[in-house]
């Protein structure tokens, strides 16, 4: 083994044993069993503290789907806490948490509870509180009818915007305390509002901010290209930002997913009338930049899409009704990287099995479940890999009772935003001879990046990234084989060891380190 491979190895076997230490998101809960009516109150538990994830059914609430909205959260060794339907929240033991009934108050509570859960996408998730390991949010968003209602002689009651005037109007929280109750856990405070205005149906999302500490939550403005933004501190909800950028959406806002890579570099928000939306996302400020939209007018209908991005950040799968498509994020013209992965065989198992919400999953795979109940999912072995080598398995995934559309809504789970940062895929295979020469080393003043013939016919471009020693992502410069040499200033820069990673877009895999003197 070359010198360049060894550390390679050595830094994948330290950012396996960092990452491994938080297992938050290890433990999905999923669909409904109605297929008798013997069996009601079981979920299905993907479990994937076990290799290859294990999968079975647990017992629950009677009457307790898990629909569009869907979260759970472990410990950071992977112990599941609890999770939730946006109705409800569940501890452990199967049962309603102690105060943890009621949640969502009003038209949701008394129209969809009682059948059920929200029926809105990405409706609900869970984080830690920053600096308290007992301490847990639930966000949720509720349901209202915000719009004018007009009364049409004709044809009824019809709404001015569509989709019967509902909407949701109040971001709730629920904060858990996991120490009381015999670590089951009791809400002990329940249905605040973190904000109140009118909301997109659903796509509740959470990231890491840069200090690897606390949380950003993010929640799309009806009608409108804004985002509100809720910072999570030690010292509580803070007061929510909103930014702005991108395409405005339309009310047909509902049916959409949302997703960060795991770079927390891109947030991605995908539905069939608004299209594919990509920003820029920085975790420091909240800013979303460089907005780009993707059409698909002839592929996505009837509420059908999904999105999720590889482990290494730079694969985009989209989910379009009957086919699942690829994009490069790292490619200087995203649209134009576009490629069909998968179109739908047809199965129904008992329904259609076509493609609709994504996930990315701890074991490095994504996960696609389908719009009616179906007792599979379908699964992209290796999501990391372009075009079909990411090898995508329809209905590869047997479940033991139904599962109606439901995906979990999870945030990617770093220590902080430096492990994220660091994280590279063991499923690449690093090569024995050298793709890049690094020269001087140890460097004083600059250091030159140097492709060793590392393009071939299906290799267009490079991504060149930098960290420290700390992990924390310093620097970033794409090669191409027209500029396959890069020269970096150093001089600017502590003294101290210094790493590096380059992907090729054929998925070849370097790495080493230098080290920078004074």
């Amino acid at each position: 083994m070359n010198k360049c491979l060894f550390l390679l190895v050595l830094i994948l076997s330290l950012v396996n044993s960092l990452a491994g230490q938080e297992k938050r998101g290890y433990q999905w809960i999923i669909g409904y069993d109605s297929s008798s009516l013997d069996s009601i109150g079981e979920a299905i538990l993907l479990n994937f503290n076990e290799k290859p994830v294990s999968i079975s059914k647990i017992t629950s609430v009677d009457n307790f789907h898990m629909e569009g909205s869907n979260t759970s959260i472990c410990d950071k060794e992977g112990n599941l806490l609890f999770y939730s339907n946006g109705c409800l929240v569940v501890n452990a033991a199967g049962e309603v948490m102690e105060n943890g009934d009621s949640i969502n108050p009003g038209l949701l509570q008394n129209s969809f509870c009682p059948y059920g859960g929200s029926p809105f996408i990405q409706a609900a998730i869970a984080v830690p509180a920053p600096g308290n390991e007992s301490l847990y949010y639930l966000f949720n968003l509720d349901m209202d009818t915000p719009y004018e209602v007009i009364e049409d002689d004709s044809t009824g009651v019809i709404d001015t915007f569509g989709f019967l005037a509902i909407a949701p109007q109040r971001l709730y929280y629920q904060l858990i305390d996991m120490s009381l109750n015999d670590g089951l856990g009791v809400v002990v405070a329940k249905t605040q509002i973190a904000v109140q205005d009118t909301f997109a149906r659903g796509n509740i999302q959470a990231v890491r901010h840069a200090n690897g500490r606390d949380w950003w939550i993010v929640v799309p403005k009806s009608h409108s290209n804004c985002y509100f933004l809720v910072l999570i501190t030690p010292d509580g909800i803070q007061p929510p930002q909103l930014k702005c950028s991108g395409h405005t959406w339309s009310d047909d806002d509902s049916g959409a997913q949302a997703v960060f890579s795991p770079d927390l570099e891109k947030y991605i928000r995908f539905n069939a009338w608004n299209g594919l939306n990509i920003f820029n996302f920085d975790n420091s400020t909240g800013d979303l930049s460089n907005p780009v939209q993707i059409l698909f007018p002839n592929d996505t209908i009837n509420y059908i899409a999904g999105v999720a991005v590889s482990p290494n950040s730079r694969f985009l799968y989209v989910c379009a009704r009957k086919r699942v498509y690829q994009f490069d994020l790292t490619a200087d013209h995203i649209e134009s990287s576009k490629i069909q992965v998968a179109e739908w065989d047809g199965t129904y198992n008992p329904y259609a099995t076509i493609f609709y919400l994504a996930a990315l999953a701890p074991d490095g795979k994504i996960y696609i479940s389908s719009t009616s109940s179906t007792f599979n999912l379908h699964v992209i072995e290796n999501p990391d890999s372009m075009g079909l080598a990411c090898n995508l398995i329809q209905h590869g995934v047997i479940l033991p009772s139904y599962n109606f559309a439901t995906i979990p809504n999870i945030p990617h789970y770093c220590r902080s935003e430096e492990e994220c940062e660091v994280l590279i895929n063991s499923t690449y295979e690093a090569v024995e001879e050298p793709l890049i020469l690094t020269y001087p080393n140890p460097a004083k003043e600059e250091i030159t990046f140097q492709l060793k013939g590392a393009f071939g016919p299906a290799e267009q471009s490079a991504v060149l990234r930098i960290y420290n020693a700390a992990g924390r992502l310093v620097f970033r410069q794409t090669l191409n084989p027209e500029t396959p040499a890069f020269t970096w200033d150093v001089s600017g820069y502590q003294q101290g060891m210094y790493y590096y990673r380059l992907i090729t877009a054929g998925g070849a895999l370097a790495g080493g380190s230098f080290t920078v003197i004074k």
